[in-house]
């Protein structure tokens, strides 16, 4: 880890908290994943020599804890890995509210199923299971169709390929339209409106299922009224880096 060489508590942090990676790790672990290949998959572009990298430094620092249960290698985060939970979320605040421009490679349906998944609350969900077929357009081969079992026993469970159940509702929609409805930037009845989503199959199921599915918990933080510059990926025209 790098050193500021400072005494300043917020230099002291940043030691640990400003590598690349690091605090969406402890995210993983703040929502609740345990299992490498839990916290890997709300990472999709993170490489898995680079995360068990992560962990260790991470566990060098005294903010996660690595037990073996049956064989299996567990993490979890120490006390003072958790005093971070506040620090998170108002990071996560101040983005919804002054970075809500979202470039085109952020959109990924792998991270939003996961994300829908995590946020559901069962007691939103229809007594009888109802499963929803999820097309994406523009998704990458492989990650265009989705399903969706909903219950209120088991809130949603998230599948990528055929559960077996019969389909209630078809979805019909492109990542960025369902991530924007996600993160309260457009809504279900604009998005029908404008025809740049579809449902259809049983009437009473599809009218439902906006209010089945919940949305981003910053969904509701107030925007600015400019979003704060994004710096590009790629260099600029003139070929120097940016």
């Amino acid at each position: 880890m790098k050193r500021y060489g400072q005494y300043c508590p917020v230099a002291r942090a940043a030691e640990i908290l400003a590598e690349r990676w690091t605090l969406l790790v402890i995210r993983e672990l703040l929502w609740g994943e345990d299992r490498f290949t839990g916290i890997a998959r709300g990472l999709p572009r993170m490489s898995p020599s680079l995360l068990a990298a992560r962990l260790r430094e991470l566990q060098r620092a005294g903010l996660v804890q690595r037990h073996v249960v049956d064989g299996e290698p567990r993490y979890r985060l120490t006390p003072a890995g958790a005093e971070l939970e506040p620090l998170l979320t108002q990071m996560a605040m101040w983005g919804a509210r002054w970075m809500h421009e979202l470039r085109p490679d952020e959109f990924d349906p792998v991270l939003l199923m996961l994300q829908i998944h995590r946020e559901s609350q069962s007691v939103r969900m229809p007594e009888q299971a109802t499963t929803v077929q999820v097309h994406f357009r523009d998704a990458p081969t492989g990650q265009q169709r989705w399903w969706l079992v909903l219950s209120r026993s088991g809130g949603v469970d998230v599948c990528d390929s055929y559960p077996g159940f019969p389909v209630s509702v078809w979805l019909e929609t492109e990542v960025s339209i369902l991530t924007r409805i996600w993160m309260g930037d457009m809504t279900w009845s604009a998005a029908l409106r404008d025809e740049v989503l579809s449902l259809t199959g049983d009437h009473a199921a599809c009218h439902a299922l906006p209010t089945w599915l919940h949305v981003s918990p910053f969904a509701t933080v107030e925007r600015a009224p400019v979003s704060l510059p994004r710096w590009p990926n790629q260099a600029s025209s003139s070929g120097a880096p940016l």
